[in-house]
């Protein structure tokens, strides 16, 4: 039987704190796989579509947790790739 990591579990996904952890739970991501199904971009704008006042830290945070990247780590390309993806979105 395979073990779902769940969000709420300490330390099972690097970046995402308490409240980052309460938000991805309000829209319904629990796990790891709930996270990498709903995808990085989608989950941060369903997190802000909640009124969360969430900022660009928690993107970069949840790309870290699918990575397995610091948050602080991941590369200016990837960033700015988010950011593409981001305003092709809205």
């Amino acid at each position: 039987m395979r073990h779902k990591t769940r969000v709420a579990d300490r330390g099972a996904l690097p970046n995402i704190g308490p409240v980052s952890t309460k938000w991805l739970a309000a829209v319904g991501i629990h796990t790891l796989e709930d996270l990498q199904k709903v995808g990085v971009v989608n989950a941060y704008n369903l997190v802000r579509a909640q009124g969360h006042n969430a900022t660009l830290n928690l993107l970069w945070a949840l790309q870290g947790a699918i990575t397995n990247t610091p948050w602080h780590a991941l590369p200016a390309s990837d960033k700015q790739d988010l950011l593409r993806r981001i305003k092709k979105s809205a």
